[in-house]
Order: structure tokens, then C-alpha cells, then sequence
């Protein structure tokens, strides 16, 4: 089985381990191998807003070395933070040479302190861009195919009305993401459309939720988040799926507290896409950590045939 590098971050790692699980259940099924790397340290989550501030790019930058020195070309990952970050960092790298001399004279004196590990004897170069960085979501469109995932579907996730919520940095700036349209992606809608769901276009599916205003001004989040959420049921919705595991907990856990800021308001389930993609593979149902959301998947489940209406033959 082929095997690609993987850099799951910190969230997947720990308190959403649950959706990296379904991760590596779903890749495995599709004949390869999500291969974390052997030492990972964060990524620092938000690349720096001004060019003279690179130590922000030092993390990134060493983990993109690590994927170089080990002899391998691609890095996947299943976070839009991580995602944005690495990415960004590594177009930095290529197309600024200070930047690029600045970062590899850091990590040329970096001698991180790591008993458990053997001793590196690779010879030094610069770290020159040489890795690509790729989203889960761009190496299943564009190395996979979305039509190689319908074929190998057991369950059809038919009569389900998927509302895909890409949010702010997944697709920007994109000059240096380059995923796809950042005012009107398809991206999600033809992922969803493999997994035989129908996709629910809606507004304020590229809007933020909020981020870490939900620490900050959680005000500010829960009107965002309503918003969000709303437009996604005004629209026809009977889930949302996301991509980022911070847009996953503004989503799904906030809701709680959107009920009480918003009398009218509804709740609606809250999938990550790794989640449905898994379970459409035939991934059982009691492995996707679905007794971990907020809001209750139960009801969109019920409308895929999940007493096996669904199952394919």
C-alpha cells in the first residue's frame, strides 16, 4: 500500500483524534496509507502577517525539511489551518529569496534536543520549497479522482442534503493557496456529489464562523455562527460539512449557545468530511465518534438508510 506523509496537528491529534481516525479508516480503504511523520511539533496555526516577523515560519518550515529530508516530495493534511500555514510558508520560501536565507539560517543552527531520536547525519542543505503541500480534500480530486471514491462506495449517502461550509483560510489568499475559486468553489459540492449526497449551495458557505473569537469575543462568534447555520437550513440543508477542525467546534459545539442567543433558531447536524467519507466506505458507524458532537447526527443519518436502506451491493 502506498504510503504519503502525513501531519495530522495538534487539534487531530488530541481532542479531535476521532476525526483523524476516520481519516486513516477512509484513506485505507482507498489504497493508501496516511504515513504521520515520525517527529512533528505545531505548525504555529496562523502563518505571520508582516515579513519582517519570520520566526512564525520556523515551525513550518522545519516540519516541510523533515518531509524533504526523508526523501519524500508531498505532505497531506486534513486541517484548513495547517493546511494554510504550511502552504503559505512554503510559498514564502519559494519566491522570497530573504526570506528563504532568513528561514534556512535558523534552522541550520536548530539542534532540537531529542534523546528518543537517533542522531541525524544527513548531510545539510537548504530547505528550498522543495515539498508539496496538499489538503486531503485537493489529493482526492486531483491525485485519486472523486469518481475512483464512488466506485468503492457501500453506503450511498443518497437523500441527503449536504450544505459544505469551506470557511476563510482554506481557499485564501489565493494567490498562494490556489485550491480553488475562493468566491464560488466547487471543490466540496463534487466531493459531496461523489459520495451520491446532494450539495446545498447557500450564501455563507465561505464566510468565517468566527474562529478564535470564540475565546476572545465569543459574542461576535455565536452571531456569526447563527448566521452561518441558518442560511444552511434556509437553504435546505439536513447537514453541514466542514473541513477545519476549529470551524468544527464553532459549528457543532456552539450551537448550544446559539439556542439561547437565538430563540428561532434550530440545530443541524455538523459532519467533517472525513467522517462522511469514511462512512460511505463502509466504515462502521460506532467509529466516526459521532456520540462526540454537540448536535445529533442521528436524523441526517436516518435519511441516508442507515438501518441499511443505503448499503450498496
Amino acid at each position: 500500500m502506498a504510503k504519503v506523509a502525513y501531519y495530522p496537528g495538534c487539534a487531530l491529534n488530541e481532542r479531535s483524534s476521532h476525526l483523524d481516525r476516520s481519516a486513516r479508516d477512509a484513506t485505507e480503504i482507498l489504497g493508501f496509507e496516511l504515513d504521520e511523520l515520525e517527529s512533528w511539533t505545531c505548525c504555529g496555526a496562523v502563518p505571520p502577517v508582516s515579513k519582517e516577523r519570520i520566526m512564525n515560519l520556523i515551525a513550518p518550515s522545519r516540519i516541510l525539511k523533515d518531509v524533504r529530508d526523508s526523501g519524500r516530495d508531498m505532505l497531506i493534511t486534513i486541517c484548513d489551518f495547517c493546511y494554510n500555514t504550511l502552504k503559505r510558508t512554503n510559498f514564502s520560501i519559494r519566491n522570497d529569496d530573504i526570506i528563504r536565507k532568513r528561514v534556512n539560517a535558523f534552522l541550520a543552527d536548530d539542534t532540537p534536543s531529542r534523546t528518543y531520536l537517533e542522531e541525524d547525519t544527513t548531510p545539510w542543505s537548504d530547505y528550498e520549497g522543495e515539498v508539496k503541500v496538499v489538503h486531503l480534500m485537493e489529493y482526492l480530486r486531483d491525485e485519486l479522482g472523486y469518481a475512483e471514491i464512488t466506485k468503492k462506495l457501500k453506503r450511498s449517502l443518497k437523500g441527503l442534503k449536504i450544505a459544505p461550509y469551506y470557511g476563510c483560510v482554506m481557499l485564501r489568499p489565493f494567490d498562494e493557496i490556489q485550491l480553488d475559486n475562493p468566491e464560488n468553489p466547487t471543490i466540496m459540492e463534487d466531493f459531496v456529489r461523489a459520495l451520491e449526497a446532494e450539495p446545498v449551495k447557500y450564501p455563507y458557505r465561505t464566510e468565517c464562523c468566527g474562529s478564535y473569537l470564540s475565546v476572545s469575543s465569543p459574542d461576535a462568534s455565536t452571531r456569526l455562527c447563527y448566521r452561518i447555520l441558518s442560511s444552511a437550513m434556509k437553504n435546505g440543508a439536513d447537514a453541514i460539512v466542514v473541513s477545519c477542525p476549529l470551524c468544527f467546534y464553532n459549528l457543532d459545539s456552539r450551537q448550544k449557545v446559539v439556542l439561547d442567543a437565538y430563540p428561532d433558531f434550530k440545530t443541524i447536524p455538523v459532519f467533517y468530511f472525513t467522517q462522511l467519507l469514511s462512512l460511505a466506505l463502509g466504515v462502521e458507524t460506532d467509529r466516526q465518534g459521532f456520540e462526540r458532537h454537540y448536535v445529533d447526527v442521528s436524523p441526517a443519518l436516518e435519511k441516508i438508510g442507515n438501518s441499511g436502506e443505503g448499503d450498496k451491493a
